[in-house]
């Protein structure tokens, strides 16, 4: 396992515990969490932007969990597909109803100095979406409704 491999399980399993501190303590002062354009406008740079957006990320999803399936790295950029879980409890602005989720997510990221640097996360809002009743389901998938993951 390479360091950035390291790096990268021990920041899961802080996600996993929801250990704020402990997700911080594997992120560089000057991190950067991009989900656009899955959540937000603009990247979170900095561990106080992180920490606030996880502070209401945990009270959304309170049972929250991420099962990493493959993670490839060299020796500062690695790869990653897991599966997101959890119980959506807060709506956004109260327009989206509590709801069971599952997501496939990809993400790329960079570690220096034993530290993770930046994380770009990818995954499919709108099958979220669908999985919450907030979205029809559409052309292909409207045979088969929403997709969820084992």
């Amino acid at each position: 396992m390479t360091e950035a491999e390291h790096i990268w399980t021990a920041y899961i399993d802080a996600w996993n515990t929801h250990g704020i501190d402990a997700i911080l303590a594997a992120v560089d002062e000057h991190f950067i969490y991009d989900e656009r354009p899955m959540t937000m406008a603009a990247p979170l740079v900095g561990k106080a932007a992180l920490r606030k957006y996880l502070t209401g990320l945990f009270k959304m999803l309170p049972d929250l969990q991420i099962d990493t399936i493959l993670c490839d790295t060299g020796s500062a950029v690695g790869v990653a597909e897991s599966v997101m879980r959890g119980t959506y409890f807060a709506g956004f602005a109260g327009l989206f109803p509590k709801g069971r989720i599952s997501a496939r997510v990809a993400c790329v990221f960079e570690v220096a100095h034993g530290r993770l640097m930046h994380e770009r996360l990818y995954w499919d809002r709108a099958n979220t979406m669908r999985q919450l009743g907030v979205l029809p389901a559409f052309a292909s998938a409207l045979a088969a409704g929403p997709v969820t993951f084992p």
